[in-house]
């Protein structure tokens, strides 16, 4: 007779079943997210979101945004309300303005309003000055988030250049151990020595050596690039390989004029433009500073009221009821407020000075940065063309030594050459072409340069 499982052990094997799918979905979750590689973009995305300064340059731009705010709000009336309770011993004032004998308690209810009508037109200049403030600030956040960039994009092509040298010492390593293999089989047959032998291990040894020094310099890098873009998971973050973006010959083929370079960047970089910006807000703010010589007029509008209590009244002044000393005692007053400045110590004529001061200061401090920023262009066009000579150079260089390698490789093979000619042939190959890979990225980041020069 079959027996049948008791209920609780059912849902216990329930439970099991499912903890281990959640155990799988997880592992599976983990080993995908391990995977994942990062492109160029995302890792600039990724360090613009999570850059400190790009942060403190935001928090910069709110506060400016919200002194907009208050200044566009001062336009606004200002309204308060007061209430008052005082209590009088011997001599006081009643509300008929007499002052009598007798001790009494007050009560007072005012509101009040004030409206600037006119002040020299200085908030209407202070709201051009802060909106001009909000887009310096705006400008200075892209140059913040284009240095971010600049400094990603260089940190990338670096793992991208010790890959390529990773690749190329593996290369290396496998044709020393192909090599070792085949001197061990020249020296079974009696074709060769021990020493040929030693020599082509020692030579193996030193390329596995390289092997693991190139790849101590790639993981450096991807270290470097993930702690630069403040990524948490250190140890699972690797990059894209090289793609298409990074064609040599593309980049090769493509002309630069530096004249073209500089009047783009001089209409469109954000450092001018902000420049531009200061000059025109320290103009405002001479403006400012001039309305404190012109009158200015303000509204005011008041109401008041209040009840008077005697603790030991007379027939002549009785307390009468708050209602109706809340009515009786009430007060209204509109006004206009006009203020007049005649002297003020020459603090405005000195205050409008040093605001064309700062505007002098500003129109020179433009004109420095455009003429470091002419150099930067030069400069940076002159290192793309260096950059690009040695490229060529080194792609020479590098083709003239593969020949001569291969040569190399067939004359050690026929034993008409020796494991030093060989080594040395295969040593001066290497040289060229880790010359050839590192030329390669200083000219694509060099040409990456001229392109942000070149946005609009």
């Amino acid at each position: 007779m079959k027996k049948s499982i008791p209920f609780p052990i059912k849902c216990s094997f329930k439970k099991v079943l499912t903890l281990l799918f959640l155990v799988c979905i997880v592992c599976i979750s983990s080993t995908l997210f391990a995977q994942k590689q990062w492109t160029l973009d995302a890792c600039i995305d990724y360090a613009q979101q999570n850059s400190f300064s790009v942060k403190q340059k935001m928090i910069e731009l709110n506060n400016k945004q919200i002194q907009y705010k208050s200044t566009k709000m001062s336009i606004a009336p200002s309204v308060s309300a007061s209430v008052g309770q005082n209590i009088d011993f011997g001599r006081s004032q009643v509300a008929s303005s007499l002052i009598i004998s007798g001790n009494q308690a007050s009560t007072s209810f005012g509101i009040g309003m004030n409206m600037d009508l006119f002040q020299g037109l200085r908030t209407y200049n202070q709201l051009k000055a802060n909106q001009i403030d909000i887009q310096t600030t705006r400008y200075e956040l892209e140059q913040v988030r284009e240095n971010v960039e600049m400094t990603v994009m260089a940190y990338y092509l670096q793992v991208l250049l010790n890959r390529e040298i990773l690749a190329v010492a593996k290369v290396q390593e496998q044709i020393s151990l192909d090599m070792v293999t085949k001197v061990e089989l020249l020296v079974q047959n009696g074709k060769s020595s021990d020493a040929e032998l030693f020599v082509a291990k020692s030579t193996l040894a030193n390329d596995r050596y390289s092997v693991v020094e190139a790849e101590n310099s790639l993981n450096l890098s991807k270290l470097d690039l993930a702690q630069l873009i403040n990524y948490p998971n250190v140890n699972d973050f690797d990059i894209v390989p090289m793609d298409q973006e990074y064609l040599i010959d593309e980049l090769l083929n493509r002309s630069i004029d530096v004249n073209a370079l500089i009047n783009n960047a001089l209409l469109n970089r954000p450092t001018i433009k902000a420049a531009l910006n200061k000059i025109e807000k320290a103009k405002r703010d001479i403006q400012i500073a001039q309305s404190s010589w012109y009158p200015s007029l303000s509204f005011f509008a008041n109401y008041g009221t209040g009840y008077n209590y005697m603790f030991t009244p007379s027939p002549q002044y009785p307390n009468t009821s708050f209602n109706k000393q809340f009515n009786n005692n009430s007060r209204q007053v509109i006004g206009l407020s006009l203020n007049i400045p005649i002297f003020d110590k020459l603090n405005t004529h000195y205050n409008v000075k040093l605001a064309k001061l700062a505007v002098q200061s500003q129109e020179f401090q433009m004109e420095e940065g455009k003429l470091t920023l002419i150099k930067e262009i030069q400069q940076a066009h002159a290192n793309a063309i260096a950059a690009k000579e040695r490229y060529n150079s080194a792609l020479e260089a590098y083709q003239a030594a593969k020949i001569s390698f291969e040569y190399e490789k067939i004359r050690y093979e026929e034993g008409a050459s020796t494991n030093y000619e060989f080594n040395d042939a295969k040593n001066k190959y290497l040289k060229s072409e880790s010359q050839l890979i590192q030329s390669k990225f200083d000219y694509i980041f060099r040409i990456k340069i001229l392109e942000f020069y070149g946005k609009n």
